[in-house]
């Protein structure tokens, strides 16, 4: 990820940080109407009173990756993924940094955004994804496990 994140310039990441801070307040809640939208397709795994926290938490995790302090990805997507989240509420949160982002930049910057936000998504699925595998490699060996037991 730094070699992609060198070729941008750190005023322009800076500039971006700034945006998002000084917007934070609409950042959340778009980001928590999403994931209150989404939430019917989750149900049965997300508590509804962390919403508000997850839309909070995603802002941090977006301007750690802008500040380039502290940014990872894996980390926050097995967050979401531990928190009951699906891969369609994860990409609905990308497409609410993008929009959010589109709406308050000046247009010659929206490239370089844009590639912004697909090398911080990319790491945050890659997260998620590792997560649920992690999940899925421990389901199997207890399921072998207990399958043994049982031939014993």
């Amino acid at each position: 990820m730094e070699e992609t994140m060198s070729g941008w310039n750190e005023q322009f990441m800076k500039s971006l940080a700034e945006r998002v801070n000084t917007n934070r307040a609409d950042l959340i809640a778009r980001y928590q109407r999403t994931l209150q939208e989404n939430l019917f397709t989750n149900r049965a795994f997300v508590r509804p009173n962390i919403l508000k926290q997850a839309a909070a938490d995603e802002v941090e995790t977006l301007l750690s990756f802008l500040k380039q302090a502290g940014f990872s990805g894996a980390e926050r997507g097995e967050q979401l993924h531990q928190a009951g989240f699906n891969v369609g509420a994860v990409l609905k949160l990308s497409q609410v940094t993008r929009q959010f982002l589109l709406d308050h930049l000046e247009d010659h910057q929206v490239a370089h955004m844009l590639d912004a936000v697909d090398v911080y998504q990319q790491a945050i699925m890659e997260g998620f994804i590792q997560s649920i595998e992690e999940e899925h490699r421990i389901e199997l060996e207890r399921t072998r496990n207990a399958l043994q037991r049982g031939a014993s």
